[in-house]
């Protein structure tokens, strides 16, 4: 499902009893103790003649995390199957237990070419909204397959197929009550604006680096943000040299493709703070990692290596969708890293826009100096109440962490508990990382007033240390998102290839901004179990 199909799904929120649905199928969460939520159990029993506790019984289905059951009805009821799903243990249920199980039962519905599903999923978490978020977020995340130069149909079945002849959902629907009905309803429109927003980025993050270009990049985001009422302005190398983006312009010129600081401004009118929030994304389209070349095995997901960019423009897209009320400005320098006759070289010294020197030590540390022009003239700019900058900055990264937590380093201790909180919540979770004056020194130069690599330790640190330097020490939070931005093999509802990570992380912080302000989208709290 590409992300005009998954526009085109239709989803409707229903009060009735869910059996009565002419649905393909009726989902329904089982906990590891046989329970549901309710009383589902009892109606599937009368309507199936007791094949379900015959089933549960016999251990068949066991209600573990993830698993499914297609159970037939055989026309003792409107659906065609009865799809058992696994919530585990009933104290451990969260949204993101829904999220990941209705991408699992997206995928063996797509296997079953199922074109219109019923989920009762919302009912297993106390927060109707969350819940229905997770639901549409984890059945359409986890339906996305990025195939836009396949030439012959993914899929045999000629029946209920798009584009490349892919599985297509064309109808699902969510469980509410009376009294839950509207915050199911607020919930899918939270879920639908995300999904819009990862599928944009995940499509960017995929797409070939001739293809996703500096310019391809910034043309769909003046596409985008023009739907939006968003302000674009697109700075190029001549204006940037202009601007004294050195650092910037330093990376860029190895490239023939032309760079791009591409700038967003979504100010609504009455918005709740009278200074904005920065948002700065890498936008790396292609990183061979210049002179110092990287090595060829697994070079060509560098394709992917402006997954903080497209993070940004995603997050201010969902963010005018639904209607923030909040000022947000995204910055996103966009650029190649190539090896030629006017590559940055090691040895070089660059001048950043804040007007420090920077000796490039290695010239496959670039992400760091684009972010740095980026991170102080828009502080010098707008003067922001909190930065933020998200990058897929160092492979140091997935050794401290591994491929599922973000790092989180600042200098603002209030702002980052809040987004590690955020995180927890809804499933991008993030781990602080030190920054001790001791790693100030590994950074320090003996020509410069600082160089761009610290060497082999504590090279997240390091890297966060560095982009230091540019904020002024204005309230700043930086996520290193290398380890999470791609995934090598299929998750619930991450198919391989890039996440778009950190859209859903940051569209709930600013709805916690929000809140603070006193200028209420709405809570964002953790979900009680049932």
């Amino acid at each position: 499902m590409n992300g005009t199909q998954a526009e085109k799904v239709a989803i409707d929120v229903l009060t009735g009893d869910p059996l009565a649905t002419n649905a393909a199928g009726v989902v329904v969460g089982v906990w590891d103790d046989g329970q549901m939520a309710q009383d589902l159990k009892k109606k599937i029993d009368t309507a199936l003649g007791g094949e379900l506790a015959r089933i549960l019984a016999n251990g068949e289905f066991k209600g573990e995390p993830g698993e499914t059951f297609f159970l037939p009805t055989f026309g003792k009821m409107k659906s065609r199957y009865l799809i058992l799903a696994g919530l585990g243990k009933r104290d451990k249920t969260t949204a993101e237990t829904l999220r990941k199980l209705s991408g699992t039962v997206a995928g063996a519905a797509r296997r079953r070419n199922l074109s219109k599903l019923h989920s009762t999923l919302t009912e297993n978490v106390s927060d109707s909204a969350q819940a229905a978020e997770a639901v549409v977020e984890g059945t359409l995340l986890g339906l996305y397959r990025f195939s836009d130069y396949k030439s012959k149909p993914q899929n045999g079945s000629k029946s209920k197929v798009g584009k490349n002849g892919e599985y297509t959902l064309t109808q699902l629907s969510l469980q509410a009550t009376k009294t839950s009905d509207r915050k199911v309803r607020q919930g899918v429109e939270w879920g639908q604006a995300i999904v819009r927003a990862t599928y944009l980025a995940r499509d960017l993050g995929n797409q070939p680096a001739n293809v996703a270009t500096p310019t391809m990049i910034a043309e769909t985001a003046s596409r985008e943000t023009k739907k939006r009422g968003i302000r674009y302005t697109s700075f190029d190398r001549t204006r940037m040299e202009e601007m004294g983006l050195g650092a910037l312009v330093g990376v860029a010129k190895g490239s023939n493709e032309p760079a791009r600081l591409i700038q967003l401004e979504y100010k609504p009118a009455g918005a709740a703070n009278t200074r904005p929030v920065l948002l700065v994304g890498k936008t790396l389209t292609f990183d061979s990692g210049g002179i110092s070349l990287k090595p060829a095995e697994k070079m060509e997901t560098m394709k992917g290596d402006m997954s903080g960019g497209a993070t940004v423009l995603g997050t201010m897209m969902a963010a005018a969708d639904l209607k923030f009320p909040l000022w947000i400005v995204g910055l996103m320098p966009a650029t190649e890293n190539m090896p030629s006759g006017t590559a940055n070289k090691p040895g070089d010294v660059l001048r950043a826009f804040n007007g420090k020197t920077i000796e490039v030590i290695n010239t496959d540390a670039e992400g760091r100096l684009i972010l740095a022009d980026a991170l102080s003239y828009g502080i010098k700019t707008f003067d922001p109440i909190l930065t933020i900058d998200l990058a897929t900055l160092t492979g140091a990264v997935t050794v401290a962490l591994g491929a599922h937590t973000l790092g989180v380093m600042g200098n603002d201790q209030k702002r980052i508990d809040q987004i590690i909180e955020t995180g927890t919540e809804v499933g991008e979770r993030g781990w602080q990382l030190p920054l001790f004056e001791e790693y100030y020194d590994q950074i320090k130069s003996p020509v410069a007033d600082i160089q761009n690599v610290g060497g082999r330790g504590a090279g997240t640190i390091t890297a966060a240390a560095f982009l230091s330097h540019f904020v002024d020490d204005k309230p700043w939070v930086h996520l290193d998102i290398a380890g999470t931005a791609w995934v090598e093999s299929d998750e619930p509802y991450k198919p391989k290839g890039n996440v778009g990570i950190g859209i859903r992380l940051l569209i709930h912080f600013l709805n916690r901004l929000a809140v603070e302000k006193g200028s209420r989208k709405r809570p964002s709290k953790p979900a009680k179990r049932k």
